[in-house]
């Protein structure tokens, strides 16, 4: 009876864990949507963010110790420093030719991170050394077969 209940209880975890990882991933795409809608018409991007964070307070999927997903909650620069590769790969998922280095970064800066294209460029180039991006044509960077297959199977 009790490695059923066990089987149950791990079963439980892992699809706590897998509905966490799928937030987090809505959250991102999101982020971009709103960033994209802020660089055409700042306010309507500020009031959709705004309006985006009341919701997920209210319905408490988005805020995790009074913080939220959503950058504009005042997370510091060094909390959101390692989410910038999985915003990379979120950003070209969708991008089947890949995007050019001045396109991911000025995604990049319209979500809030801070950095520079030079640190950009040793970002992709690491990324692009482990297997993680192609490069698709000179500056442009795209998902390698491998991570859209790990991505897929994750």
């Amino acid at each position: 009876m009790s490695a059923g209940f066990e089987q149950n209880a791990e079963f439980l975890a892992l699809a706590a864990r897998e509905a966490r990882d799928e937030t987090r991933r809505l959250l991102a795409r999101l982020e971009i949507v709103i960033a994209g809608l802020a660089a055409k018409d700042p306010a309507a991007g500020l009031d959709l963010r705004r309006s985006t964070v009341e919701f997920l307070a209210a319905a408490g999927d988005g805020v995790r110790r009074g913080e939220s997903f959503l950058s504009v909650v005042g997370r510091t620069q060094n909390e959101r420093a390692g989410e910038i590769e999985p915003m990379i790969v979120e950003m070209l998922e969708g991008e089947a030719g890949g995007l050019h280095v001045d396109a991911i970064f000025e995604l990049l800066t319209e979500t809030g991170f801070e950095i520079t294209k030079g640190n950009l460029s040793v970002k992709l180039h690491r990324m692009l050394k482990a297997g993680r991006l192609i490069s698709t044509a000179r500056g442009f960077y795209a998902l390698s077969t491998m991570e859209r297959a790990r991505r897929q199977a994750g």
